[in-house]
């Protein structure tokens, strides 16, 4: 059986190493008393205003900031997030034919970038998104009652669309500059990674994400949507109508100019060089929540245990030498567990893992200078 050794050596503050240009990418961080109830959903676009740094709505729609904390018994309905603990739930197909209203409802979420786009280059964009079609269901059977016939679906016209204007009202002239045309399907607990490129036509601070097309050009897997608005169109009271809808969960999104160099696939540098080196598990300063942009790598690691299943692996923590001996020790100790804890819950036996906390006693390189200090905290994985 062989052993591995993925030692952490960590830094003492978050960075942006990845390049990503999305601020509060994976939705952890909330405003102060924000007024967000765990597993529920959120009544009107000012909760969530208040709720999620750096993200906005319109005050006419009521997308989800789902706070995933279930009680003891695991009553949570909402399916749990990619990475963390809160991702995005939006509706992006609910036609007006279905309930008596002049317009099809969707709902729309406005980010904000680090800093804005340049004018002629290409990015690349990707998100992680999940159907729940069992949210779906459960969703409008809270509005409309149980016993109404709704027609959970998988819907097309996913899209990004990209402003300078943090204000900006979409209608039907924008065009987002990247979107999913075909339905995304998910299986039962799958997060689905979609991606691709597009080239900036402005300096953009501020992107939306939503369904930006009529909910008649949009494509779904219903297979009697015909005789559905045959059907609508005969009932006088918008109750009694059938409802079709679309609802995914939205996490952990990420752009970043296309020319960056794609991560290294750690399976293969495993097997090869034996050792691998983490580019993006950091954490803030004397913190140990894992953030965002680790989740990808940490993700490629669990795959590559469950494909190797014979594998055992020891985390261990390492940081530089700013700071007290005893303190770093700890917070080392502290954030490989979190390493530890994450991969458990993405099914890896807690038996296949054990974690240690090295502090500064195994420097890499001198901490006289800032570039070795950096060295110094750093993540690796060997294989021994």
């Amino acid at each position: 059986m062989k052993n591995i050794a993925c030692l952490l050596l960590l830094p003492l503050f978050a960075t942006a190493q990845d390049g990503n240009l999305v601020l509060n990418p994976g939705f952890e961080k909330l405003l102060p008393n924000a007024p967000l109830q765990p597993c529920s959903y959120i009544q009107n676009g000012e909760s969530f205003d208040k709720s999620v740094a750096n993200w906005t709505t319109y005050r006419s729609m009521t997308p989800d900031l789902i706070d995933w904390k279930s009680d003891k018994y695991g009553d949570c309905f909402f399916p749990k997030p990619h990475g963390g603990d809160r991702a995005v739930g939006i509706i992006t197909y609910h036609p007006g034919h279905d309930t008596g209203r002049p317009g099809d409802f969707h709902e729309i979420i406005q980010g904000q970038l680090r800093m804005p786009l340049i004018y002629g280059k290409k990015y690349r964009i990707e998100m992680y998104v999940h159907l729940s079609e069992a949210t779906a269901l459960h969703h409008l059977q809270s509005i409309y009652g149980e016993k109404r016939d709704i027609r959970p679906t998988a819907a097309g016209n996913l899209g990004v669309l990209f402003t300078y204007d943090k204000n900006h009202y979409v209608d039907r002239d924008d065009k987002p500059q990247f979107v999913v045309k075909e339905p995304i399907i998910t299986a039962k607990d799958e997060w689905k990674l979609i991606s691709g490129t597009f080239t900036a036509d402005r300096e953009h601070m501020n992107f939306f994400i939503g369904n930006f097309s009529k909910d008649d050009e949009t494509p779904t897997t219903l297979q009697n949507s015909t005789q559905i608005d045959s059907f609508n169109l005969r009932q006088n009271n918008g109750v009694d109508k059938i409802k079709r809808v679309a609802y995914y969960l939205i996490d952990d999104i990420r752009i970043v100019p296309a020319d960056a160099p794609p991560p290294p696939d750690i399976s293969t540098v495993l097997k090869t060089k034996k050792s691998y080196t983490f580019r993006n598990v950091n954490f803030e300063t004397g913190k140990w929540n894992l953030l965002p942009p680790a989740l990808p790598e940490l993700d490629n690691l669990t795959a590559f245990l469950k494909e190797n299943p014979t594998v055992k692996v020891e985390i261990g923590g390492h940081t530089d030498d700013v700071g007290d001996d005893t303190a770093n020790q700890l917070l080392s100790q502290n954030r490989a567990e979190a390493v530890v804890n994450y991969l458990i819950s993405k099914g890896i036996a807690n038996k296949r893992i054990t974690h240690k906390g090295y502090g500064e006693g195994q420097p890499i390189a001198p901490n006289s200078s800032a570039a070795g200090r950096l060295q110094n905290r750093r993540v690796e994985c060997k294989v021994l």
